[in-house]
């Protein structure tokens, strides 16, 4: 799409093509990465290490087809792999209903593969306006409806657990892959002026303070994904159903975050960010000492706010560090990294609470958080200068 010819009605098609796809697919992402774990430990008896593999393996599909594929494939031929990626998806989920200990690696390293290729391209069709003003409300609205699809997906699931089996929600949720499959030849793709020219993408003092940012998070988070329901099933004694309303409220700390973040958008990134830092490292605190479940609730409801703020901190960022013509690789490779941590950190992360047990993981995590809130200060200085010299990058 030439961003120079955009109609209002093109606008507003747009806007609902992306919401609409986002909330489908990030609905199912996230019951992926929160019940996996759960159906791989109660249903095929994993071990804590084995589930931390199948985690790591959804991500490490995820960052080959996003750094190999995605971020060298043009605009017409990211389309296309975006529409047929929608589609397999959403076998993937009806793969879930009747799968075995055997075939959950596979359905998971192929979900994995796919949302490399989808969620890239939707952060990218995101920000393919021209008008910075603009680009950036949509960028907002694409995080709101991602906050938005993260408190509708675990209490969904909550509600149907109580009267079906987590397997068979994966089929129920298997509408959502049919919305997404339906409003996928819909999406625009930014076109892209192929100039030849190259970016080094990690050199770009913007594009690391966001990466800097979302690890901050990311880290934590991915640990708290894979082993906080099973933590709160074995401690606490809580349901399955009762689980995924926790994550539920989770989010729902999340998406009011992100709503302040639309009222008062972040002209000034460095203070958002550093007090997102800070407030991870309060929550992972209260976290680590709960000794009930209310004292846990709340450890949930405040790391839900720096979660609501570092990705869309981070998108915006990118946003601002590179025109239109980098993008799409800027974005796959901040996505990619993301799904390395993902990699890493359960396999890690397993062994660890194995070893260790969830608490003191949770408490080396922190000394992980204030090492990259130091780089973080360090690098907004550069990345301060590095704006004065690059003010105009359409």
């Amino acid at each position: 799409m030439d961003e120079d010819h955009i109609s209002r009605f093109m606008v507003i098609e747009t806007i609902i093509v992306i919401l609409s796809i986002t909330f489908s697919i990030r609905t199912t992402n996230n019951l992926i990465m929160t019940s996996i774990p759960l159906l791989a430990k109660y249903d095929f008896k994993f071990s804590q290490t084995f589930v931390g593999i199948l985690s790591a393996l959804a991500s490490a599909s995820s960052f080959l087809t996003t750094a190999l594929i995605n971020a060298r494939l043009s605009a017409k031929n990211r389309r296309i792999s975006f529409v047929i990626s929608n589609l397999l998806y959403t076998f993937i989920l009806i793969g879930y209903w009747v799968s075995s200990n055997i075939t959950i690696w596979m359905l998971t390293a192929a979900g994995g593969g796919l949302l490399g290729l989808i969620m890239p391209n939707i952060i990218t069709s995101a920000s393919l306006f021209k008008d910075s003003v603009l680009r950036e409300r949509v960028l907002t609205l694409y995080t709101v409806f991602l906050s938005l699809s993260l408190i509708s997906g675990p209490a969904i699931e909550s509600y149907l657990l109580r009267f079906v089996s987590l397997k068979e929600v994966f089929l129920v949720f298997a509408l959502f892959g049919i919305l997404a499959s339906a409003m996928s030849p819909f999406m625009h793709f930014p076109f892209e002026k192929r100039t030849g020219e190259k970016t080094d993408v990690l050199k770009n003092p913007g594009f690391r303070v966001a990466l800097y940012n979302i690890m901050a998070y990311n880290i934590p988070f991915a640990i708290l994904l894979a082993f906080a329901g099973i933590f709160e099933k074995d401690t606490f004694h809580t349901s399955l159903s009762i689980v995924s309303l926790l994550f539920s409220l989770f989010y729902l700390s999340s998406f009011l975050s992100r709503i302040l973040l639309s009222i008062r958008p972040a002209k000034n990134v460095r203070t958002y960010m550093i007090s997102a830092m800070g407030i991870s490292l309060v929550g992972i605190v209260i976290m680590v000492l709960s000794n009930n479940i209310i004292i846990f609730v709340v450890a949930l409801l405040v790391l839900g706010i720096p979660h609501g703020l570092t990705y869309p901190l981070s998108v915006l960022t990118i946003s601002r560090a590179f025109g239109p013509q980098h993008r799409n690789a800027a974005n796959s490779y901040f996505f990619s990294i993301m799904m390395l941590v993902g990699i890493l950190l359960p396999l890690a992360g397993g062994v660890l609470v194995d070893t260790i047990g969830f608490r003191l993981t949770m408490t080396a995590i922190t000394f992980i958080i204030a090492a990259l809130l130091v780089l973080t200060t360090i690098t907004f200085r550069e990345w301060n200068a590095w704006i004065k010299t690059n003010a105009n990058l359409e």
